[in-house]
């Protein structure tokens, strides 16, 4: 029983924590170090992979979802105007459902109209690659491979233009 109240305390604190994340203007706690993202092939929902090292000369947002997330379904519209905007600037913004099923992962893709490349992270290994604890999480990375900015939590088109730019 004592192992039980631990474990829940731990879980409430991270879960603040990755709310405390979201807040504010201050940027620079969630910055990434300038590391190389870590490579990886995505089998599409449409058909088709996508491979990270193709894209090596574009800006490539990848945003990690779950349908049973709410802040998921919250950003969704915002992601694929940007998505719209962004697209003939040589930026690609990628969706990839984990925990999930691909039959809920299509189903909230379809209700939320995000039609952005996506697909299903079935084996977990591109979220610990990218070390992913919580819905949504959203990295960015520049021309070169290299992560420049990762945000936990719900974007903003603000945001999302904010960074893009950065990297353009």
């Amino acid at each position: 029983m004592l192992i039980r109240h631990f474990i829940w305390a731990v879980l409430g604190i991270m879960s603040s924590l990755l709310l405390l994340q979201g807040c504010g203007e201050d940027t620079t706690a969630r910055k990434a170090t300038i590391e190389s993202a870590p490579p990886f092939t995505l089998e599409l929902f449409g058909g088709g992979n996508f491979t990270l090292s193709e894209n090596k000369g574009k800006v490539v947002v990848i945003n990690f979802f779950a349908s049973w997330c709410v802040s998921c379904g919250e950003e969704t519209p915002i992601i694929e105007k940007v998505a719209r905007e962004y697209a003939p600037r040589n930026v690609v913004l990628l969706a990839i459902a984990v925990d999930d099923t691909e039959t809920k992962a299509r189903a909230f893709l379809k209700k939320a109209g995000l039609t952005i490349p996506a697909g299903l992270d079935k084996s977990g290994e591109i979220k610990d690659a990218y070390g992913i604890y919580g819905m949504p999480t959203t990295f960015f990375i520049d021309k070169t491979g290299k992560v420049s900015y990762l945000h936990a939590g719900a974007v903003t088109e603000q945001l999302l233009k904010h960074e893009i730019d950065k990297l353009l």
